[in-house]
């Protein structure tokens, strides 16, 4: 798709001539909101805000006090790298690092406009050019007022902005049709952990507990043969990937989880927390894996371990010592559903991975189109 832009008209400014920084500072206690966010209820690549803390609920720090109200553009300064700009729906409270901006003027810069100046690959990349600091990078006012961008007149803003919008709202309801989907599976998960007869996962399938080969020796690791999964891999419905993999020599220590396991954390905060093998591979010892489950089976029972009763039924056999820990031989005695006719569940979990995986397709192909058409607009990246 081309714009077939003609910038003639167009105007060099600086954020600062176009655009003022929010700076109303509130009690959080004594303002009467009930919502702030944080930098994690900001999402990376969204405009949209789906999750914010309670005032009085949540905890929230001594330095949340700017005030944003509908419609504001908020930029969080620290970690640029991570893309948030978003605009929320509500008023609310936020922390100082995150910026709260609006436009000096209607009639020089749209409001709704704002949102895309920020969200160009030539702004993500003047931002996390002009951060300060290694650890925790930052960007200061004084450089984001400085960022030069070229603004069209105002009829262009508003074709450009409802073009840009559009597909911003198509990319929620698809998120939205995926979460019906996900609202729908949940019902019916919850109805089978209220059926009285359960089985023991000993009986579901066989536990394997994983071992690390000796780091001391060179050969086990020096290769990219097997993936080696830990619980910091345990994130999400299935294990996509292994940050470190070992020869076949190294994979020979352990045992192998073939593809179709449903990985279990078994140590510390990620407790509880499971996972689909997609590859098979070995694991560390924090980890004990259900395996010699039929096709469709490995995916149900995660999303049954996965479900509020499942990670409660976990958890509630951990033992504690120095740290929490889920023994196999306690493991293998958690009861979870498992009727004998799993069609129903089979095709419930089967929708709700076709929902998922087109809702990602088809935003990834949003997000290639808005990044391209920010391009276009803006320029790429200097």
């Amino acid at each position: 798709m081309s714009l077939n832009l003609d910038k003639t008209a167009w105007k060099r400014v600086t954020l600062s001539d176009v655009v003022r920084h929010v700076t109303d500072r509130v009690d959080a206690e004594t303002s009467g909101l009930e919502r702030f966010l944080a930098g994690e209820h900001i999402p990376s690549g969204s405009l949209s805000i789906a999750d914010w803390g309670v005032i009085g609920r949540d905890p929230i720090g001594p330095m949340f006090y700017k005030r944003f109200k509908p419609g504001h553009v908020l930029y969080v300064s620290r970690r640029t790298y991570l893309r948030k700009v978003a605009v929320p729906d509500f008023e609310g409270i936020t922390g100082e690092k995150t910026f709260v901006l609006e436009t000096l003027d209607e009639n020089l810069l749209l409001q709704e406009f704002l949102p895309f100046v920020l969200s160009a690959e030539r702004f993500h990349a003047y931002a996390t050019a002009h951060s300060r600091g290694s650890v925790n990078p930052y960007l200061n006012w004084g450089e984001l007022a400085a960022y030069e961008f070229d603004l069209p007149p105002l009829d262009e803003q508003q074709r450009l902005a409802d073009l840009l919008w559009a597909l911003e709202r198509y990319r929620l309801s698809i998120r939205e049709r995926a979460e019906r989907v996900w609202d729908a599976a949940a019902v019916v998960l919850r109805h089978a952990w209220e059926a009285e007869h359960k089985f023991a996962i000993g009986v579901i399938g066989e536990c394997v507990t994983g071992s690390t080969p000796s780091k001391a020796n060179a050969d086990y690791w020096n290769s990219e043969d097997v993936p080696f999964y830990t619980p910091s891999e345990i994130d999400g419905e299935f294990i996509a990937s292994a940050r470190q993999r070992v020869s076949l020599a190294g994979a020979k220590v352990g045992r192998m989880v073939p593809k179709n396991a449903v990985a279990v954390a078994c140590i510390g905060g990620d407790l509880g927390k499971s996972a689909v093998v997609t590859e098979p591979g070995i694991s560390n010892q924090q980890i004990t894996s259900i395996v010699g489950l039929p096709d469709g089976d490995a995916e149900l029972l995660q999303a049954i371990l996965a479900h509020p009763r499942g990670r409660a039924a976990l958890q509630a056999r951990e033992t504690t010592t120095i740290v929490r820990k889920l023994n196999k031989s306690d493991l293998v005695k958690v009861e979870v559903p498992w009727p004998a006719d799993r069609r129903t569940l089979h095709a419930v979990i089967r929708a709700r991975r076709i929902a998922t995986v087109g809702a990602n397709v088809e935003a990834s192909r949003l997000a290639r189109s808005r990044s391209g058409l920010t391009a276009e607009i803006f320029g790429g990246a200097e």
